[in-house]
């Protein structure tokens, strides 16, 4: 074997050791499968993008809003995949969207309220949620769920339903979007923190 042989095999095997070592290093990190998140109700769901970090979760919501007086639900359920020797131990859900609030008006609100069930989900400790908007705005209300654990779950991950219920009510001279039509609105996003078991 010549030098130039020599050093074109170095680079390949320096090339395949780093992609090695990258994915042990991935592995390590646990990550979560996201299944179809499907939106009912008085909403839809336009697209749904999973985060980098392989525990979060965009959801893009399509015909969620209440104008002038109306109220509107949305039932979203968000199918999870938790990997083996894992639980959730919290949950952060952010929410964004815009209102518009004419002089005189009692303004809008977003009411939410959260299950979970199977998998390495746990219980949900979270009361229900309502923010209050006054002045027309783009908003980012986060709420962080607590999660006990269920005895025996840590028998390994699983597969679980996050649902969350969400109602949009406005007031007379009142508008309140969470949706695709304004580029600083549309998205829930999800994060779960696992720990190991």
């Amino acid at each position: 074997m010549n030098f130039k042989q020599f050093g074109v095999l170095l680079s390949l095997s320096t090339i395949l050791g780093m992609n090695v070592l990258t994915t042990k290093v991935l592995a390590e990190e646990p990550s979560i499968t996201f299944g179809d998140a499907l939106g009912s109700g008085g909403c839809s769901v336009a697209d749904q993008l999973p985060g980098d970090d392989g525990r979060s979760l965009s959801i893009v919501l399509d015909n969620f809003s209440a104008f002038n007086g109306q109220r509107q639900k949305c039932i979203l359920r968000v199918q999870t995949f938790i990997p083996s020797g894992f639980i959730v131990q919290d949950v952060q859900v952010l929410y964004q969207g815009t209102t518009d609030i004419d002089r005189g008006s009692r303004g809008t609100s977003l009411s939410r309220t959260y299950s979970f069930s199977g998998g390495a989900l746990g219980q949900a400790v979270a009361p229900p949620k309502t923010s209050k908007f006054t002045s027309s705005k783009a908003f980012a209300e986060q709420d962080e769920i607590t999660v006990l654990a269920a005895t025996g779950l840590c028998s390994g991950g699983g597969q679980g339903l996050l649902g969350i219920n969400m109602i949009a009510q406005s007031s007379r001279g009142s508008s309140i979007f969470v949706d695709t039509a304004d580029i600083n609105a549309g998205d829930v996003r999800l994060y779960f923190d696992l720990r190991r078991c």
